[in-house]
């Protein structure tokens, strides 16, 4: 299957950007990655996959609280962000307890033998495959029988203002870029429970779960309005929509997405925001 839009994505500005930005959005997101992972009842010397794991920030989360029999692979498309994974890795190795290793690939090819693991995670890592039935079933194939999936993602946009808001803040400036196609590779590829459930089931597994997560995220409590605007302007895809955009329509985009911004800010507490996820498990 063909991912080389989002392997040329994430090998080029938005994975540069998250690697810039990696300690804010992990204070913004670490918490549903957490809430993901109580999801699993691991054997012991479990074999751990992580899906597009990224700076392999929830990795190591993992890898701090496993049994040093158990070992975790991190798999993601994104040569930076792999990059900072390894660092991490480096500078935290004393606080690691289970194995830890990081692979460049595109999780939707059969990168693993057959079997391989009895869990696999990710957080806001399987949203991006082109054929997400297909990639779903290679993952299948490399659990071993009666292994557990589970990963956590975002539900619709009208229920993220947070995440919108830049973007449509943005656009009373700037022309639209091209619809999305519905279900198409992308944050919100996921979105729809149903669908989610669909491809799960044809992909092969059973014993599907798609649950609702509701959570109020927070980050940049001891940081100026000013100073946190100047990171969260660089993030997310209204941040590629003005940096293309014309220079003098752009800074007028960035003027309207400061002023919706500041909606979500409180001095003391910075950012604030409701956000709402799908908590998906299911079983080979």
């Amino acid at each position: 299957m063909d991912n080389q839009p989002q392997k040329d994505m994430w090998n080029g500005r938005a994975g540069a950007s998250w690697v810039r930005h990696n300690s804010l959005l992990e204070e913004l997101l670490s918490e549903p990655g957490r809430r993901c992972m109580e999801l699993f009842s691991l054997p012991s010397s479990a074999q751990i996959l992580d899906v597009g794991c990224g700076c392999g920030n929830q990795t190591l989360d993992w890898a701090s609280q496993l049994d040093p029999s158990c070992k975790i692979t991190g798999v993601d498309i994104s040569e930076p962000m792999l990059a900072l994974a390894e660092d991490l890795k480096s500078a935290n190795q004393s606080s690691l307890q289970a194995d830890v290793s990081f692979v460049l690939g595109d999780a939707s090819d059969a990168l693993f033998p057959e079997a391989s693991f009895d869990a696999i995670y990710s957080r806001f890592g399987v949203m991006f495959f082109a054929d997400p039935t297909a990639a779903f079933a290679t993952l299948l194939s490399s659990l071993k029988p009666g292994g557990q999936l589970g990963f956590v993602c975002w539900q619709s946009p009208a229920l993220n203002p947070f995440f919108t808001a830049p973007m449509l803040a943005a656009l009373n400036v700037l022309p639209p870029p091209p619809p999305a196609k519905p279900g198409a590779p992308g944050p919100f590829g996921l979105s729809e429970k149903e669908r989610t459930e669909r491809v799960l089931s044809k992909a092969g597994f059973r014993e599907i779960n798609v649950e609702p997560l509701k959570l109020e995220l927070s980050a940049g409590a001891s940081r100026s309005f000013d100073e946190l605007f100047q990171e969260l302007i660089q993030i997310g895809p209204a941040a590629a929509l003005i940096a293309e955009s014309d220079p003098t329509l752009a800074e007028q985009a960035r003027t309207a997405v400061y002023e919706k911004l500041t909606e979500f800010y409180s001095p003391g507490s910075g950012v604030e925001f409701d956000a709402n996820f799908w908590l998906v498990s299911a079983r080979r």
